[in-house]
């Protein structure tokens, strides 16, 4: 196999169209507990696949938060679970993941001889595919997803344009990070031309919540806490909170986001429990401060700015050992 390795944003065309022009079916996979950036890549990508005659099968590990579900295709993506691990597949596309365990158990169908094509803007990314496209100043996957089909000369339609706007408009932060470029802005006015709408878009992701999630958000900031002379914010997710509240686990997307609120705060975390031994520790940071690194020690990953990994402790010894960490963060950034 020899290894196609691009880091422009031209996408390396002629290598993903030799991959795809001899695969059948395509599988198409993203990262554990799919976002915004990560489902509406999946969904565009498989708009384009099916476009070029592919038989296509999308997995998923973890649920689907509600607010996405507005987006077509969404409720037909079946669990890394439900398919058959004899299953084979000509080729797999994966998105939005560093490294081929961030796509969890749906790893099993990656068969023997499957041909993988791996795009990303993650700068850890191990380059695990035969082709890899990874382009760490895009905004998102959603950005890189675009720039695609223009090269490739792929007509988006409607719901495309709403699937990559909503990839690109939630893994910048509703255009705030510091990752939305002009490239950024003019690639969405495109999708707007094409169809997508940005306030039913924005209103269908942050602005129309359920009961339940409403009632998680109130218990979790009942708790909130500040550390570090008021420059570390945390916030914890218990399961007693999810049942209280009715709540599923995806309805926790985004509620790390509330830590950099505060005024002062350089850097937040959501702890959430997964069970009485391992914690989920969700990371952002603003001025500099780089939660990447420290999400890297621990074995995850992700961006400057917004970082996540698990753990091996207990929910209340992970925040102790957390406190401590953020705070030497700070302080080395300071020093």
């Amino acid at each position: 196999m020899n290894k196609v390795v691009s880091h422009d944003r031209r996408p390396p065309l002629d290598a993903i169209r030799t991959v795809l022009e001899s695969s059948s079916s395509v599988l198409v996979a993203s990262h554990l507990d799919p976002d915004g950036d990560a489902l509406g890549t999946q969904l565009a990508f498989a708009a384009y696949l099916r476009h070029l005659g592919k038989e296509v099968a999308l997995v998923r590990e973890g649920e689907i938060p509600s607010k996405y579900r507005f987006l077509e295709g969404s409720n037909d993506i079946p669990s890394a679970d439900a398919y058959d691990p004899a299953r084979r597949f000509d080729c797999a596309v994966i998105l939005e993941c560093p490294n081929i365990q961030r796509i969890g158990r749906a790893s099993r169908l990656l068969n023997s001889g499957i041909r993988v094509i791996n795009i990303d803007h993650h700068r850890d990314n191990d380059l695990f595919g035969e082709v890899n496209w990874i382009y760490i100043v895009a905004s998102s996957v959603g950005e890189l997803t675009f720039d695609l089909y223009v090269q490739s000369g792929y007509e988006i339609d409607t719901a495309v344009a709403e699937q990559l706007y909503t990839a690109i408009m939630t893994d910048t932060g509703r255009f705030r990070y510091r990752s939305t470029s002009p490239r950024t802005m003019e690639i969405v006015g495109k999708l707007i031309e094409v169809g997508a709408d940005p306030q039913a878009i924005c209103d269908r992701v942050y602005f129309n919540l359920e009961p339940s999630t409403m009632k998680l958000i109130g218990k979790v900031l009942n708790g909130i806490e500040f550390h570090h002379d008021g420059q570390i914010c945390l916030l914890a997710l218990t399961r007693e909170m999810l049942q209280k509240a009715e709540a599923a686990d995806s309805e926790s997307d985004g509620l790390v986001d509330y830590t950099l609120f505060n005024a002062g705060v350089v850097a937040g975390a959501l702890l959430k429990e997964v069970n009485s031994r391992s914690t989920k520790i969700s990371l952002r940071s603003k001025d500099g401060i780089n939660v990447t690194e420290i999400a890297a020690r621990y074995g995850g990953g992700g961006h400057f700015n917004a970082s996540g990994f698990t753990v091996d402790m207990p929910l209340e010894e992970a925040r102790g050992h957390l406190i401590t960490v953020l705070s030497e963060a700070i302080d080395r950034h300071e020093s």
